[in-house]
């Protein structure tokens, strides 16, 4: 029998708990790799421009971006499972309701449902990392984090497939019914799955976290303030780039390169693939290569090849062109989101574990604030006919700011590392 390498042997050994949790997970992201593969694709096929696409959209990081901070708060030190449970019935709910209403027409209820729909993502995000880190062994953590997003890639992975097969068929006749496969069709579907996420989420253990808050929630500890103000800084620069830039890329394709849903689809799932391989290799590339190479050399590659990607805008009309953005796209996100395990990581070791919600739970409001005024910026850069180009630039320059950033998390970690001795107690600033 063929043995699995060592980097690949060490996911078999996690506990059930935390494959259930990869599980439940694994199906949200199954609606949100659709959202994102399609979403603003349906939306244009009901008639929206780039600038109401962006204005709709922007609606769903309202409520995160409000809502994040006291979510944080509220949920420091309490059990996950039950907020958790909840979250993951109603994000479905809530994505099935945006669905109808859009395809209804009746636009004045679609943003209340974007609004809603944000909220559910938020209290999933906030909480999701600090409950894996409660239910993982500590020598099993970058493995654990590893497995929990290579769920996006693996739902992105099923989800561009089914897209290309629905889209690629088009339409069967079943007697006097006629079912059109489309864009709508397949969101619906994928939302349907999810609907089972909340009872992989009710069979986890309610772990409770190893010390309790002593004062009100409201409370944060005064040495705190500047550790989590260094390690969201990164966040705000990538976030607000990706925002202006990243969900918009199949708008990129179909404008520019005239890329119909099928065929951007099955790219998509191509670069999702290597982004689920990626994503699980995590562990093995920072024992090799430390935080600097799983963070800083695999973000400023993606940097370089989105850059690649947008100035083919310039020779759109070659016959080179297309090939090589969509090169580009598909090892970009690959690399982006490989560093995404090390990142969390690093962020959580350095603001210590009384903080993982409160630290979870900003990233959160900054990714949704940050989207949503980035959202807004493309709305209007585009209404002014702002070539997409210049927008990745921008995107990308943000980018390098926030990988250069995480040099100073880096070294107040490594200096801390060999002196770690309390798990609750923060590193010393650098």
């Amino acid at each position: 029998m063929t043995r699995l390498p060592a980097w690949l042997d060490r996911y078999r050994a996690l506990p059930k708990c935390v494959l259930q949790f990869a599980a439940g997970m694994f199906l949200v992201n199954l609606i949100n790799a659709s959202q994102f593969l399609l979403l603003n694709l349906f939306l244009k096929a009901r008639g929206l421009g780039d600038p109401a696409i962006a204005a709709l959209t922007s609606h769903r990081f309202l409520a995160t971006f409000f809502l994040a901070l006291p979510a944080g708060l509220w949920l420091r030190g309490r059990p996950l499972r039950l907020p958790l449970i909840i979250a993951a019935a109603f994000f479905p709910l809530t994505a099935l309701m945006m669905l109808e209403t859009v395809r209804f027409g009746a636009m004045n209820a679609a943003p209340f449902c974007f609004l809603a729909m944000g909220f559910a993502g938020l209290i999933l995000n906030v909480a999701s990392l600090p409950m894996m880190l409660r239910i993982a062994p500590p020598d099993q953590s970058s493995e654990a984090l590893s497995l929990m997003f290579a769920t996006w890639g693996a739902a992105s992975i099923c989800g561009g497939v089914l897209s290309s097969v629905l889209q690629g068929i088009g339409g069967i006749h079943l007697g006097s019914i006629h079912l059109v496969f489309d864009e709508y069709s397949t969101l619906l579907a994928l939302t349907i799955i999810g609907l089972a996420a909340p009872f992989f989420y009710a069979r986890l253990p309610d772990a409770p976290a190893s010390k309790k808050a002593t004062r009100h929630w409201l409370h944060v500890h005064r040495e705190d303030f500047p550790l989590l103000l260094r390690a969201l800084v990164p966040t705000l620069c990538i976030a607000t780039g990706a925002g202006m830039g990243i969900q918009f890329l199949n708008l990129f394709f179909s404008n520019v390169y005239q890329l119909g849903p099928a065929s951007y689809s099955a790219f998509g799932t191509i670069s999702y693939v290597l982004a689920f391989v990626a994503g699980l290799i995590v562990p093995e590339v920072r024992r090799r290569l430390g935080w600097r190479g799983a963070i800083i050399g695999v973000q400023s590659a993606a940097v370089v090849l989105l850059v690649l990607m947008g100035l083919t805008e310039l020779w759109q009309n070659a016959v080179w062109a297309l090939p090589v953005a969509l090169v580009c796209f598909i090892f970009r996100q690959p690399l982006m989101n490989m560093a995404g395990p090390s990142t969390s990581e690093l962020s959580m070791s350095y603001v210590g574990e009384r903080n993982r919600e409160l630290i979870s739970a900003c990233n959160g409001a900054i990714w949704s604030g940050s989207w949503w005024l980035a959202a807004r910026i493309f709305e209007n850069l585009r209404a002014h006919h702002l070539p997409y180009w210049q927008i990745f630039l921008v995107t990308a320059g943000l980018y390098l700011i926030g990988t250069v950033s995480y040099l100073g998390l880096i070294r107040a970690v490594e200096r801390h590392q060999p002196q770690e001795a309390a798990p609750d107690a923060p590193p010393e600033q650098a």
